[in-house]
């Protein structure tokens, strides 16, 4: 049987006072709800924890002087206390080791100390740290630790597990980069100066390259340290300073270098006999080399292995 449809139910008068009740109960609800925050006066607020703002006050910057940790180097179990500038190796050389040998010292007065490569500072201001040492200076780069002691727990479990063989490889390839690590200490060679604290000191800051560093790695010292400690580089770049056959910046084949006039026959001051005479091929890197010279041009040669780069760079310096 077919449903019947469902009609409009009828409406009363009460319905309809009712319904308009409740529109105007709504209606004040939403304008109850617009609630307006502007105050009446400026004196008008009870705060007392207002701020005045003066605009020509210059904004303070605040300076962040935290160093950096570049790198976690090693660990040791030292004496409590013995850590920062008095663990650097020049400071060692000049007031001796403070840290004592763990067996004259109390379970209680040890703790874990590692060795730390400071960023934008050469190896010879390598410090030892303790945790707690790091956190009081508060310095960047703590992850790095964290990281060093999860590798060293995972090389402890390593060892358990490891061959003889492996385990002997393994501290072979750790006393070679120590090795290396050390040399990283030692000057290679002083590149330039600054008047720096010179009239403190009596010596300029010098900007050294490191042995087995590249020249990105150099780094500004003081001048008072680097004359006590590496004293003879201070004096092999006086006396480069001081020569008269190195090219000073204000010689005049700097300033305007020669029309290239290129070499077809190996002259008599190269040293001309049968044993000792240019191939075609270094004569032309020879040409090579000259040419970019007079064109101020930095260049690179490079070729094989035995084929005589030394020999034409050696002749172009000649020429």
């Amino acid at each position: 049987m077919p449903m019947k449809r469902q009609g409009k139910p009828a409406t009363t008068d009460e319905d309809d006072s009712g319904s308009e009740a409740e529109t105007r109960r709504n209606t004040s609800r939403r304008a109850a709800s617009k609630v307006s925050y502007k105050e009446e006066s400026p004196g008008a607020t009870d705060s007392d924890e207002i701020l005045e703002v003066d605009k020509n006050q210059p904004e303070v910057l605040e300076v962040d002087n935290a160093e950096t940790i570049e790198k976690v180097l090693d660990f040791r179990i030292g004496q409590k206390g013995c850590t920062g500038s008095s663990t650097t190796v020049y400071a060692i050389e000049e007031c001796g080791d403070l840290n004592k040998s763990t067996e004259q010292v109390s379970s209680d007065e040890k703790e874990c100390q590692y060795l730390v490569k400071w960023k934008g500072w050469s190896h010879i201001h390598n410090t030892w740290e303790s945790e707690t040492s790091l956190r009081d200076q508060k310095v960047k780069g703590l992850k790095k630790l964290e990281n060093f002691k999860k590798r060293e727990e995972e090389l402890r479990i390593w060892k358990e597990v490891a061959t003889p063989e492996d385990i002997d490889y393994y501290e072979c390839q750790l006393e070679m980069s120590l090795e290396l690590r050390q040399s990283h200490m030692n000057v290679e060679r002083i590149i330039s100066h600054v008047a720096g604290k010179q009239l403190e000191t009596g010596h300029p800051d010098y900007l050294c390259k490191w042995a087995g560093l590249p020249y990105s790695d150099c780094t500004w010292e003081d001048g008072q340290l680097i004359a006590r400690k590496f004293k003879s580089y201070v004096d092999d770049y006086n006396n480069r300073l001081k020569s008269q056959r190195i090219p000073s910046k204000v010689c005049k084949v700097l300033k305007t270098r020669p029309k290239f006039v290129p070499v077809k026959v190996q002259p008599q001051y190269m040293g001309f006999n049968d044993t000792f005479v240019l191939r075609d091929y270094q004569l032309d890197g020879l040409n090579w080399l000259l040419l970019s010279w007079c064109k101020e041009n930095s260049v690179i040669l490079a070729d094989e292995m035995g084929l005589g780069k030394t020999i034409q760079t050696d002749r172009k310096s000649v020429v």
